[in-house]
Order: C-alpha cells, then structure tokens, then sequence
C-alpha cells in the first residue's frame, strides 16, 4: 500500500503543507509513500515516476488528500491504482451512496431536486447540505418560504439535489469522529464506538475505508450524523501520530492481508 498525497502544482515532488505532518510522519515510519500533481498528471512514489502505462506495476494506493469530485477522482483512478474505486469512493463521499444503507442509525433525511411541502409547525427545523457539504450559517431552514429559495439563494443550477434533515439538537461538543478500515472503527484516544451503532459500520460493509462522525442526542443516545471518505477526511480530534499509528498501519495491514 502507498499512502499518496497532493504535492505542489508549481513545486513538483513538494508536498501541499495541509498535508506535510501526515506525509512525514508516514515516511519516518516506513510507510510507502509517494506524491500526486493531478494538475499536470505526475505522480511519484519511491524511486519511480509513475505514468498511465506504468501505474499498473505500483501497486494499490491510497490517497490522503483534498476533496474531489467525481470526475477529479476518475482522472485520479487514471494516474495511480487506487486501492478505493471511483465508485466506492462516491458511496461514501455523497450522501446518496450511504444514507439509505444507515437511516436507521441517522437522522431522517430526504432528497430534494426542488421545493416540496415540509412541516414547520411548532418550531420544526431542516438542516440543508449539498451531498457533501454544509452551507455554514444558511444551513439551517425554518420556514417554507426559506426553503422555496434557497437553490437560488444559493445560486445552485436549477435542479441540484439537496439532502434535507430533520434538525436535531446534539449534546454541546459531542460529536467525534472514527475511522473505519475494513468494518472495523477506530475512535481518538481509544474512544470506542457506541454499541447501538455497531449495526450501521455492517451495514456499510465491505468498503475499505471511509470516516463515521458520531454525536449523542440531548437524551444522550448515540447517533450517526454523516460518512465520509476516510481519503478526503480531515483528523479532527485525531492527532497526526495516533492516526498514522492506527490507522494508517490498519490500512497497510488490510492490503497486506487481501494480497497473501
């Protein structure tokens, strides 16, 4: 497994400083590492320049990085043989890929292309977020008028899919994010992954990597709130080393095993 992160566009084989803690620390351990420059299709690993033709001989990489879209991560899947597939990578990036699978363990949600009639009554809140990310302060919706004009608001093509939750209040700073490798969930610190939840990680089965964010309810009930691409994830509460630590060498050990 090679742990490949994004380098300078204008500084080749120099990697992004978001990312030069984790890439160093991966390369004082010993990890296998390399560099991607996606803008001018490079992309590096120890002592070989990889191209299209020779990235078959690489083996699987796993990219630690920033976030990208579908066809970003196609073109990605072109340079390197990525150990998380195009498809794979979306059904946990977009909420469409992972929220039918889990809405048992999360809040009640729905899909919206347009404006449709939702219940306001006594106080009701919706929190709104593209398939990937939140709109900060414009997120959260309490009224139908707001609702009807937030694709213009916002600016989004007539047409974009919104995924619309019910507003639930969380116990002030709660929520803490895990990280699964292959069904199995690692917490910051040891923290260990509530047992009511342990039902939607196999529901999530058999994705290789992917992020878990967990909170408690003002009732104190664990519940999901969003997956994520372990990839494109940031460490929250994790520091560099325990990530590495855990994780990383989680994930150099599951590819070593599935190649036995």
């Amino acid at each position: 497994m090679h742990f490949v992160y994004p380098c300078l566009p204008y500084q080749p084989r120099t990697v992004d400083p978001m990312w030069a803690p984790e890439y160093d620390w991966a390369r004082a351990q010993g990890l296998a590492t390399g560099l991607v420059d996606m803008d001018n299709d490079r992309a590096w690993v120890p002592s070989l320049a990889a191209t299209p033709s020779a990235a078959a001989d690489l083996g699987p990489a796993l990219y630690r990085g920033w976030m990208l879209t579908a066809a970003e991560y196609c073109h990605l899947a072109r340079l390197l043989p990525l150990a998380v597939s195009s498809a794979e990578y979306l059904s946990s990036h977009q909420a469409t890929g992972w929220y039918e699978a889990v809405a048992t363990h999360t809040f009640p949600s729905r899909f919206l292309a347009e404006p449709v009639a939702l219940d306001f009554a006594k106080g009701r809140r919706y929190f709104v977020k593209s398939l990937v990310k939140s709109f900060g302060a414009d997120s959260v919706l309490v009224s139908q008028p707001q609702l009807t004009g937030f694709w213009q608001q916002q600016g989004l093509p007539v047409g974009t899919t919104l995924f619309v939750r019910d507003f639930v209040d969380l116990k002030p700073t709660s929520e803490r994010r895990f990280f699964v490798v292959r069904g199995q969930a690692f917490g910051a610190g040891g923290t260990v992954l509530p047992e009511a939840l342990h039902a939607a990680v196999a529901a999530l089965q058999p994705r290789l990597f992917y992020s878990f964010d967990v909170a408690e309810t003002l009732a104190g009930q664990p519940v999901l709130v969003e997956v994520g691409d372990g990839q494109v994830s940031d460490l929250k509460e994790w520091s560099v080393a325990e990530f590495g630590r855990r994780v990383l060498r989680a994930l150099a050990a599951a590819e070593a095993s599935e190649t036995r």
